[in-house]
């Protein structure tokens, strides 16, 4: 027989097709042998190879006439003109295009060719478009001897093509959108050391560098545990660049999704766009499925070469029939993240997020692409400095126009010649030749709407004869003023029935995207089914894919396929793929925190839940970097589940994600979604939930520095928790209503709440919950002069977290326990106590810890004289206090340099970091550290003659100290004074304010300071 059109796939079962149709292949050994044509295709394999590739290496003496009758076979399944003889053996013909291998080689090659000419978005593409071939084992069905000498090579080349991938997603700067897939990689190939450097590079560029030091340290011990070598030189190049490299985020993201590969047309707009200069704002409205996106995608994706600080995408979901539009704030937060900044690192409110997204943005050349907006308030916080902003609505945006001078494009439905074109696009010229009339009166049918027509001719490319015409007939038939439903329908009934039910139950997903996992999920199916599935469903146009492995639908599809959801899924299997979805994601996040740590107040279970498809990390990293693409999806998912249920498993996802969302320093996300979970609770009388989100909300203001409502929030828990009576909760909620009066300046009332949390934690026997109480209290007492109280209390948080094995926990003890011995002048044990918590928090990576430690340190050095190692342990903890951007550890690693450098006699570099602690305090909000700043920056004043400001600075801090009841400052604040007034030669004036401060050390037992003021006063 002859085939006609023929397809041959050997990256999989071993397999043929023709007109679309299986082929089907007689056994091993046939398959065999067509394999070992195929993989020399159009090359001559000798008899001799073939008969080995079949029976290895000692075949039967009938060895050759079977292989002759395997051949002959073969020519009678696919024609003897593709099979011919030639000595010594045999050859198969192959056009290209006709074998999978074959067609993988060749798109690596125009990957490669595409990066060198520095293109590596198309690069990106075309590796992608290469590894799309392997959906499965390769060469499966063949006899064993070639199996196992052809594998290895292909799988090699397989695992290169990964690498160049890497290679240019990474000089794309979607560094942060590869990171799960190359945690998956990496897994998949441990020793692979390419892919390690990979990975490394891809979470330092996102702002990750602890966790690419990490993967470097656990690459060294695994090579040398399990192959007895170190890490090549190439790898450890790369962890001297991430070590030595940036702190702050690059501009050099590219997040533009995936362009429309049959564009056509639209050649009047492109060149209008083609005339924008280096800044400006374009404004594209029209109305649904009309080709807005699809324009402004494919205008930036030819044009980004013009941008080379970056292109940013965000889809601000103006026209979602079930969700809200993105809020400005929400949209910074993502547009921030793709920017690289750490989530930790992003400011709270919107006017804070702007202010640093156009201080990124300032003077680079940018292309900002924001998708389905709602209205111009939306846009207005998004449109940086510079560069060029293009935006997709429905409607005019007639007022963003007015204020901005955008200009408006305009986009109507295609013209018919262009509605053909793309059917060509599509469909190939050839075929639309064939049938020019059915061909225009398609594009009529579809009302010339783009998205219509690449449905419809997808459902072509389906069908084992695909007539233009007969698709016509079936469109026809329909409702003419419902263009795009009628082509949805055709297609979707074309679908063989398990990938229409993929379709409807897809629309369950709330969130903006999906995976194939979660795709898996709801189907309750194999992943690597459903991932086929998705595949064909994105053929077919019936899903997008705009990005590495996520999909999603186009808002017109995904009211259609709720409509067909309602229509032919019945209530118990909605809710069944419901409760799959809801268990998939809270076993997935269980699985994430898991690898995080440490787990704070849980809510109670009831019950454990499995899902078999749920993921599982390897790491803390893998974790991280699911969570940073998940966490908009979870969002989505956890406000529904919180209105509809099923309880309590709803109840438990929210729970889950608060710790995870709390991990990652996504607060204002958080206190989002909380108030809508708390809102549902209170509802529906679930007390401890309601308790929990009031005291999650809280915790989120008090790092939000917004002290009363975090007061506020946390008394509201305290209640809720006593009037469910979950004691453990309440005591948790005490703990963290005293940080929010500690945070508030109000200490006294802060003490007492963590007095009452020990001694509820010590009536449950909790002893983590006692240390961390007790770790708070000792702080606070420090903080209040009342320093035998303080070591009291430090030393049973030692006890308590060294009994538990609590590293963390004992870290912390150590920190205060020796910041308040240094004050009792016990300093050889405070030294000794900071230098281990230092050594502690450094292998926990917790660089808030290490940073206190190192200031610690700094401060006995100088005490003891040794002033240049207490400015190297003051520099250092002030530069981790910068990576990690916390005003805390910032003032105290300022206050620490300031009085190194004026120890040194730099006196101008003392009172540059003094001004910058006082400043940074009072921003902050934070009375200790203001006040302590304050007398810092006194002292530096007088020394350098500005007696007048120095005694103002002194004056404020003793008026803090004395109003907050800090008496060990309010100590220092007096001698800080009395030294300004014996200096201007007030020595009266001197005398009582030495007096009233050997008072105050003498009452709360600063014995070190009692002596120093003595002997001033001995010498006056």
């Amino acid at each position: 027989m002859s085939l006609g059109s023929v397809r041959f796939r050997l990256l999989g079962p071993v397999s043929v097709f023709a007109e679309q149709e299986r082929v089907r292949l007689g056994g091993p050994k046939q398959r065999t042998v067509l394999a070992a044509l195929l993989l020399s295709a159009n090359r001559v394999v000798p008899e001799d190879q073939l008969i080995e590739a079949v029976w290895g290496e000692t075949p039967p003496a009938s060895a050759r006439g079977q292989l002759q009758v395997r051949i002959s076979e073969l020519r009678k399944l696919l024609g003897r003109e593709l099979i011919v003889r030639r000595s010594p053996g045999y050859l198969i013909e192959v056009r290209p295009g006709e074998l999978d291998l074959e067609a993988f080689e060749t798109a690596v090659t125009e990957g490669r060719a595409e990066l060198s000419e520095d293109r590596p978005l198309e690069a990106a593409e075309r590796f992608r478009a290469a590894l799309a071939l392997w959906t499965e084992e390769p060469l499966q069905g063949v006899e064993a001897f070639l199996a196992g000498r052809a594998i290895p090579a292909l799988e090699e080349r397989r695992t290169a093509a990964l690498e160049e991938l890497y290679d240019a997603e990474l000089a794309a700067g979607r560094h942060a959108e590869v990171l799960g897939e190359l945690r998956e990689s990496v897994a998949a190939h441990p020793f692979r050391e390419r892919l390690r450097g990979q990975l490394m590079l891809a979470l330092h560029r996102s702002g990750r560098s602890g966790d690419a030091l990490a993967v470097y340290a656990e690459t060294e011990r695994r090579f040398a545990d399990e192959l007895g070598i170190g890490p090549s030189a190439e790898l450890v190049e790369v962890r001297r660049l991430v070590a030595d490299g940036e702190r702050e985020p690059v501009v050099s993201a590219s997040g533009l999704p995936y362009g429309a590969r049959s564009f056509t047309g639209r050649a009047g707009q492109l060149e209008q766009l083609g005339e924008q200069q280096a800044t400006g704002t374009w404004i594209i409205h029209g109305t649904a499925g009309v080709g807005k996106t699809a324009l402004a995608v494919h205008w930036a994706r030819q044009v980004r070469a013009r941008y080379p600080d970056g292109q940013l995408y965000v889809n601000l979901r103006g026209f979602d029939a079930e969700r809200a539009p993105l809020t400005p704030e929400q949209a910074l937060v993502s547009l921030l993240r793709a920017l690289g900044v750490a989530p930790e690192r992003i400011p709270s409110g919107v006017d804070a997020q702007e202010g640093l997204y156009r201080s990124l943005l300032a003077d680079k050349r940018v292309l900002v692409l924001l998708d389905n907006a709602a209205d111009g308030a939306q846009v207005l916080p998004l449109l940086p400095p510079s560069g060029t902003v293009v935006v997709t609505s429905r409607h005019r945006l007639s007022e963003l126009v007015a204020r901005t001078g955008a200009r408006p494009l305009p986009l109507d439905v295609l013209p018919p010649e262009d509605s053909v074109s793309l059917l060509e696009g599509v469909l190939g010229p050839e075929r639309v030749a064939a049938e020019p009339e059915a061909a225009w009166r398609l594009a009529e049918l579809c009302g010339h709407l783009p998205l219509a027509l690449r449905v419809a001719a997808a459902n072509l490319t389906t069908r084992a004869k695909p007539r233009i015409a007969d698709l016509v007939y079936e469109l026809s038939r329909g409702d003419r003023l419902g263009a795009v439903t009628n082509a949805f329908d055709v297609s979707y009934e074309a679908l063989p029935p398990q990938l229409r039910r993929l379709f409807r139950l897809l629309a369950l997903v709330p969130g903006a995207d999906f995976t194939a996992p979660v795709a898996a999920a709801l189907a309750g199916e194999p992943l690597a089914e459903v991932r086929r599935r998705l595949e064909r469903l994105a053929a077919a146009h019936l899903l997008e894919q705009e990005a590495i492995g996520r999909f999603h639908f186009h808002d017109l599809l995904r009211d259609y396929a709720r409509d067909r959801l309602g229509a032919e899924e019945d209530a118990a299997e909605r809710d069944a793929a419901w409760r799959r979805l809801l268990e998939f994601s809270l076993a997935t996040g269980e699985s994430a925190e898991d690898r995080f740590g440490r787990r704070g107040l849980r809510l109670p279970r009831d019950f454990d839940v499995f899902s078999e498809q749920a993921l599982r990390f390897p790491d803390a990293t893998a974790a991280a970097a699911w969570l940073d693409a998940e966490h908009g999806n979870l969002s989505a998912l956890i406000r529904q589940a919180a209105d509809r249920g099923p309880y309590p498993v709803a109840w438990y996802l929210a729970d889950t994600a608060r710790m995870m969302f709390l991990h990652r320093g996504m607060r204002a996300e958080w206190r989002d979604l909380a108030t809508a979970v708390l809102a549902a609770a209170q509802r529906l009388g679930e007390g401890r939930v309601e308790a929990l989100m009031q005291q999650s909300i809280g915790t989120v203001w008090i790092y939000l520095e917004r002290r009363d409502q975090a007061i506020y929030h946390l008394v509201k828990a305290v209640d809720a928790h006593r009037a469910s009576g979950w004691v453990e909760g309440q005591a948790a909620a005490i703990n963290a209503l005293g940080v929010a009066y500690q945070g508030a300046g109000q200490y006294g009332e802060a003490a007492r709440q963590y007095e009452a949390a020990v001694e509820l934690q010590r009536s449950l026997g909790n002893d983590m919950g006692e240390m961390m109480s007790l770790n708070n209290l000792g702080f606070v007492y420090r903080q209040l002069g009342r320093l035998d109280e303080a070591v009291r209390q430090l030393s049973r948080a030692l006890r308590l977290a060294t009994r538990a094995g609590s590293n963390w926990g004992k870290a912390a003890a150590l920190v205060s326990l020796g910041y308040a011995l240094r004050l009792r002048n016990e300093e050889q044990a405070a030294e000794k106590l900071l230098s281990e918590a230092r050594e502690l928090h450094r292998e926990a990576r917790d660089l808030y810890g290490e940073a206190y430690a190192l200031s610690g340190l700094s401060l006995l050095r100088v005490d003891a004289g040794d002033f240049e190692l207490g400015r190297e342990y003051a520099v250092a903890a002030l530069d981790l206090a910068e990576r990690e951007n916390n005003p805390e550890t910032l003032a105290a690693a300022l206050n620490a340099l300031g009085r190194a450098e004026a120890a040194l006699g730099g006196l101008a570099d003392a009172q540059r970091h003094q001004v910058r602690a006082v400043e940074i305090a009072r921003n902050w909000n934070s009375p200790f550290d203001l006040t302590e700043a304050l007398i810092g920056l006194s002292v530096l004043r007088v020394r350098a003659g500005d007696h007048a400001s120095g005694l103002a600075a002194g004056q404020e801090g003793l008026d803090l100290a004395r109003q907050l009841g800090l008496r060990l400052l309010e100590a220092r604040a007096l001698l800080a004074l009395a030294s300004a007034r014996e200096s201007l030669g007030e020595a009266p004036l001197a005398g009582e304010l030495y007096g009233e401060a050997l008072a105050v050390c003498r009452e709360i037992g600063l014995t070190a300071l009692e002596r120093r003021i003595q002997a001033l006063l001995d010498r006056a």
